[in-house]
Formats: structure tokens, C-alpha cells, sequence
């Protein structure tokens, strides 16, 4: 494809092909380094092409940013399916946070990290973000519904859940990417065990979340 070719690509067909050449520079070489006149090369398009959809690198992160939220929204909605019991609800929230996170761990820096600062400038990544999380607020409200003596608001609690399993699938993250695989420190065994079995961290967690204070268990 030549740099005058660009009139083959199908709207819509260039913004998409644009975020996944985005996406696999990022992961090679970090957000510094990435151009908009770059992924036109790549892309075989002109130097211009990539203004038509995204005014400036950005922009383009910002469109990676709602992209991810989208696709969390649905595998959230996906593993929330799976059972209308509360504990496992909770479960499955963290279990497609976290699978999230190690399935597309770029999309996920771009979106948790500050590359993209403030959601506020881009109207669709703070929707998608929002409706991301709105699944963590309506669990939440159960949760405090089934007991009330949590004194805390849904926003509140679902700020500690979230903080919880968020720093789970960032540590694997790390754990995953480190390049010292062979040192037996005391912190390095313990994201060993971590990466190992994340389900157990988070059925751990989730205990902490539904056994509140002031309430006895049989």
C-alpha cells in the first residue's frame, strides 16, 4: 500500500487499524516514542490520514483508553451473568477485572495510568469509564443492603474493593513482566504465590468484603 493509497481504507477502517498499530508500538517501545505520523507510515497511508480521526497523539490514547473501558464493560457484564448469588457476584467482578488486566495489559496502563489524565476532556472515554464501573457501585449497594451495619457508602466501599483487586492484577502484572525470575526474596515468593492463584487472593478478599464489622458468622 502506498502513502497515496489511503482512499482504500473503509471509514472506520483506519481508526481502528491506527489504535492496534498504536497498541503494539506502545508495547515495544512505551508511549514517548509513538507519532501519528509514524502509524501513517506503518499504516501506508499519508502523513495527514490519521488527523481525520484523531487530532493528536492524545487523542488517539484517549480513544485506546475508552476502547478498554468498553471491552471491560462487557466481559464484567459477561462473568456477572454467570450467577445471581451475591459472594460469587462479587467474585466474578474481580475475576474479569483481573483476567482483563493480563489479557490486554498495554490497554490497561493506558487506562489506569496517567497517559490520559482527564477523562473529563473526552466525552466517550468518561462515559465508557463510568459504565465500567457502574457494576462495582450496584454490587456495592447489595452488599451494604445485606448488611447494613457497614457504615460506608457504595462509593466508598466500592473505592476499597477496587483499590484491593486493582493492586492483585497490577502485582501479577509486574510479577508477569519482571525480568528476574530467579530471586528468591521474601517478595518475590510472595507475587510467585500471588500470580499462582489469584482466584484464592481474591475468595480471601472478598471475605474481608462480606463479613463486615459488627457482624457474627455462624
Amino acid at each position: 500500500m502506498t502513502a497515496d493509497s489511503n482512499d482504500s481504507y473503509h471509514h472506520g477502517d483506519l481508526a481502528v487499524t491506527l489504535m492496534d498499530l498504536a497498541l503494539a508500538r506502545i508495547s515495544a517501545e512505551g508511549t514517548e516514542r509513538l507519532s501519528l505520523r509514524g502509524l501513517a507510515r506503518e499504516a501506508g497511508v499519508s502523513p495527514a490520514a490519521p488527523y481525520r480521526h484523531f487530532p493528536s497523539k492524545r487523542c488517539l490514547l484517549a480513544a485506546l483508553a475508552t476502547r478498554g473501558f468498553r471491552e471491560l464493560l462487557s466481559r464484567v457484564q459477561a462473568h456477572e451473568r454467570l450467577s445471581e448469588d451475591l459472594e460469587e457476584r462479587l467474585l466474578n467482578l474481580g475475576r474479569a477485572y483481573i483476567g482483563f488486566a493480563l489479557d490486554r495489559p498495554t490497554t490497561y496502563q493506558i487506562m489506569f495510568g496517567t497517559i490520559v489524565d482527564d477523562f473529563s476532556a473526552y466525552a466517550d472515554l468518561a462515559a465508557a469509564a463510568e459504565a465500567a464501573y457502574a457494576p462495582v457501585l450496584a454490587a456495592m449497594a447489595a452488599l451494604i443492603e445485606r448488611y447494613p451495619h457497614w457504615q460506608m457508602t457504595p462509593v466508598q466501599l466500592g473505592g476499597v474493593t477496587w483499590a484491593a483487586v486493582h493492586g492483585i492484577a497490577s502485582l501479577v502484572l509486574f510479577r508477569t513482566g519482571s525480568a528476574d525470575q530467579s530471586n528468591q526474596r521474601l517478595t518475590t515468593r510472595s507475587l510467585d504465590a500471588l500470580q499462582a492463584d489469584t482466584d484464592a487472593a481474591l475468595r480471601l478478599l472478598m471475605q474481608g468484603v462480606l463479613h463486615p464489622p459488627g457482624i457474627v458468622h455462624a
